[in-house]
């Protein structure tokens, strides 16, 4: 990485930082911060192995690409942004402030490739691409930004898998609910509501992403041990009750 990748991330950071106060974890600045730092292990893993067929200019700039995509790509998801004003914001920063660092500019340097990264924002929704078919933005993606989108996505379901998948999992359930972890905790009920929240979440999603929705061959490697891990945890909670979240 280059200083200019490092100003991009610290960028964005201030910018998901103010603009996600108050959201619970699964969805705030430490999700994107750790959905960024997969895509760049993706990313590396892929250049290493050979998938990577870019010279050094394409390769900093598609790298400049998957920070922003990967810091930004929960601010306006739709369980926050009901009136569209997130997806305004995360425009406005994308054309004035991100491109005032010069590999950004490069990036996005022009009003069709400002529009391919939120268009690639979009791509990363599993429930978007459960609801308009497999891979409905290879249609209207370059190349370029398909690979992205791909690193991206599968750094992100990286995070919704294995025992930290089903904590973030846990903790939106916690959030939605309005329950803290001491009320669930002390109610056999709202556990077992809880618990069926999630197995449900699991059923309908979080079972399907190593095996049909990941989609790297890095992101495929790093997901396996994920899932056993993932179906093992949710046993436990299952037959053993759920044992306290860790102090973050």
């Amino acid at each position: 990485m280059q200083t200019d990748h490092y100003r991009l991330w610290a960028r964005c950071r201030d910018f998901v930082r103010a603009t996600c106060v108050g959201r619970d974890a699964s969805h705030g600045l430490a999700h994107m911060e750790k959905v960024t730092e997969n895509s760049v292990l993706i990313f590396s893993m892929q250049c290493v192995d050979g998938c990577c067929n870019e010279n050094m200019e394409e390769k900093s700039v598609n790298l400049a690409r998957i920070i922003l995509v990967a810091m930004l790509h929960d601010v306006s998801d739709h369980k926050y942004d009901a009136d569209g004003r997130l997806a305004l914001r995360v425009e406005e920063f994308i054309r004035q402030e991100a491109t005032q660092v010069p590999v950004a500019a490069a990036a996005l340097g022009t009003a069709e490739h400002c529009q391919h990264a939120l268009r690639t924002m979009e791509a990363i929704s599993f429930s978007t691409e459960k609801r308009r078919g497999r891979r409905w933005f290879a249609a209207e993606l370059p190349h370029s930004w398909l690979g992205v989108r791909d690193v991206v996505s599968d750094a992100d379901k990286l995070e919704a898998i294995g025992h930290v998948g089903l904590r973030r999992c846990l903790q939106h359930t916690l959030h939605t609910l309005q329950l803290t972890e001491e009320e669930m905790l002390q109610s056999k009920e709202k556990l077992q509501l809880c618990l069926r929240r999630v197995r449900d979440h699991f059923d309908e999603k979080l079972s399907l992403l190593c095996t049909e929705f990941i989609v790297t061959e890095a992101g495929k490697f790093l997901a396996g041990p994920r899932h056993t891990e993932m179906v093992e945890t949710l046993h436990v909670w299952e037959t053993e009750g759920v044992p306290r979240l860790p102090i973050c």
